[in-house]
């Protein structure tokens, strides 16, 4: 009997330490914990209203764009489907996104988006649904403007898209297959990037999600600043985080002379090239390191004509930068203000040459 009597005080006193023991590390660890816990999740909250704050800050300046195709606002069309016996009206409206760009109601979008509309439709944050106005397209670079009632709106601040750098976080918004105020987030993936697109201009990559229906919504910095219109995403299917801006800056020179002017003026420099492909570098004697791009033809009285440039010559610097090739050059001169003189630099008879060239309006333009 005592044997049995010391077995269950033995016992009694084994769980009694060990659920001192268990509270006691229980307390100890909820002590230590909740110091890091309220600081770790403070810190989050605060960046997540940062976000918070920017998108609501932004969100104002989105609007949802509906173009509705000609042939339903022609009379004369309608008319002749009535008379064939078709329904009127029976191509749907095209979708998709812009960006207010001034306090006079500018409005951004690509020119994809309304391009064969006959008149167009724009839904603002507040639920607005205000009729715009068609001003004029860049069609090359796939941007056109609108233009609305100016009237309680919200223009976003334009930003810098030169200063942009690979890996910085970027917001897209818009309103992708009809859902309105879509924002998706992501960076910058890549900068210089050519792509098939409708657009002739180099793109900003970036893993922000991006679908049919964002085409002309904005790329917006963490400082709320425009920085890019959304364009396109790569026509394979199985492509993920893969997706194209046009940079902001590229974007204000045609809205800019669009606004001044009622149409896109094209810098001129008056140039036809040729990529240097090894076979020309091999049969033009030309260094093997050599990049840049090969003048086949100088048009008469252009500004490439007047700053001395030469068939065969090989524009190899332009504005202070190497040019890469035909390509990058025609970018680079797209993206130079009208009147403006740029030192460049040319490779003939085995040397370089520096010359001046004054860029002008494309005739006709």
């Amino acid at each position: 009997m005592k044997s049995v009597l010391r077995f269950l005080i033995f016992v009694v006193l084994l769980f009694g330490a060990v659920s001192l023991l268990y509270f006691t590390r229980t307390k100890a660890a909820t002590a230590a914990r909740v110091p890091v816990a309220v600081s770790h999740y403070t810190a989050l909250e605060t960046v997540d209203r940062e976000f918070t704050d920017l998108v609501s800050h932004v969100l104002p300046s989105v609007v949802s764009i509906t173009a509705i195709p000609a042939d339903t606002t022609n009379p004369r069309i309608q008319y002749l489907r009535q008379l064939f016996g078709l329904q009127p009206g029976a191509t749907p409206p095209q979708l998709g996104s812009g960006v207010i760009v001034s306090p006079e109601g500018h409005i951004v979008t690509n020119f994809h988006v309304i391009q064969g509309a006959g008149s167009a439709e724009v839904t603002l944050n507040d639920g607005r649904v205000l009729p715009a106005r068609f001003l004029g397209a860049d069609i090359p670079s796939d941007i056109a403007i609108l233009q609305i009632a100016p009237e309680n709106i919200s223009p976003i601040a334009w930003g810098n898209s030169d200063e942009v750098k690979v890996g910085q976080m970027v917001f897209a918004v818009g309103n992708p297959l009809g859902l309105q105020e879509t924002v998706t987030q992501g960076i910058i993936s890549a900068r210089g990037r050519r792509a098939a697109s409708e657009a002739a201009n180099e793109f900003f990559q970036t893993d922000a999600a991006i679908n049919r229906g964002n085409s002309g919504g904005p790329l917006v910095s963490l400082r709320g600043e425009l920085i890019g219109i959304n364009n396109m995403v790569p026509a394979q299917t199985q492509a993920q985080g893969i997706a194209f801006s046009i940079p902001a800056n590229t974007v204000r020179r045609v809205f800019e002379s669009i606004r001044d002017h009622g149409r896109f003026i094209r810098p001129w420099f008056g140039v036809s090239t040729l990529p240097l492909s090894p076979m020309i570098v091999r049969q033009l004697n030309l260094p093997g390191d050599i990049a840049g791009a090969l003048v086949q033809v100088t048009q008469a009285d252009s500004p490439a004509e007047k700053a001395g440039i030469e068939s065969g010559d090989v524009i190899v610097e332009y504005g202070g930068k190497a040019v890469r090739d035909a390509s990058d050059l025609r970018t680079r001169v797209v993206d130079t203000p009208i009147g403006n003189t740029v030192d460049i630099k040319v490779w003939r008879g085995e040397k370089i040459i520096p010359l001046k060239v004054t860029i002008a309006p494309e005739p006709g333009s």
